[in-house]
This record gives structure tokens, C-alpha cells and sequence, in this order.
């Protein structure tokens, strides 16, 4: 599934722009990119995954835990509101959300 254009609502958040880019390594399904997955799914539903902070410290290139930190802080110094991460996308963003969690093996794990 090709990623989406951010929703006009989030396209010129600097939080928003780290999750596409996020979204988009995410497009190749392999080990690399699944601490990336793993901490997606988790700013949508924690029941699904979490991230591993070793995997993400360690496993992914400089850029990518760069944008990491950029979702995390955003998410935490929100003021207008609260919201989950695949509202960036509009809406689609659930489509997105199950492709992702189906192609790294989240969807099928068991929900809290």
C-alpha cells in the first residue's frame, strides 16, 4: 500500500511529516523496519505492540529514531486536543493502520 498524503489538517506539523516518513520506510515488511512498526502500532493501540527502546536505539539509522523523537515529543506537547496517529492520514488512516499491523504480524496478536 503506497502511503497517503497527510490530511490538510496535520500536512504542516513537523510531528506529522516524522510519522509519514515513518509510514513510508514501513512500506518494506523486514526486521530492520519493525521496531519502526512496532512503534507505529503503538501510538494507535499499545495493546497491539510496543516498541523495544534497545531495538530502537539501536537497530534504526540516525534519521529515523530522529523522527521517532519527533512523533514522541509532538504527541506529548499537544494543546489542541487529543488524537490518534492515523488521523494524519484523513480518512484512510485506519486502512493504513490495519495494512501496517497485518504485514508486521500486529493485528493477528492478542488485544489486552
Amino acid at each position: 500500500m503506497k502511503t497517503p498524503e497527510l490530511s490538510p489538517r496535520f500536512s504542516d506539523k513537523p510531528g506529522a511529516q516524522a510519522a509519514w516518513r515513518l509510514f513510508e520506510v514501513c512500506r518494506c515488511a523486514s526486521g530492520g523496519t519493525k521496531p519502526i512498526a512496532a512503534f507505529l502500532t503503538s501510538m494507535y493501540n499499545n495493546c497491539y505492540a510496543q516498541p523495544d527502546a534497545y531495538l530502537l536505539c539501536r537497530r534504526i539509522d540516525d534519521e529515523h529514531f530522529d523522527d521517532v523523537l519527533t512523533v514522541m515529543t509532538w504527541f506529548r506537547e499537544q494543546e489542541t486536543g487529543f488524537f490518534d496517529i492515523h488521523e494524519i492520514f484523513g480518512p484512510t488512516g485506519a486502512t493504513v493502520m490495519e495494512d501496517l499491523m497485518s504485514r508486521f504480524g500486529f493485528w493477528d496478536a492478542e488485544p489486552c
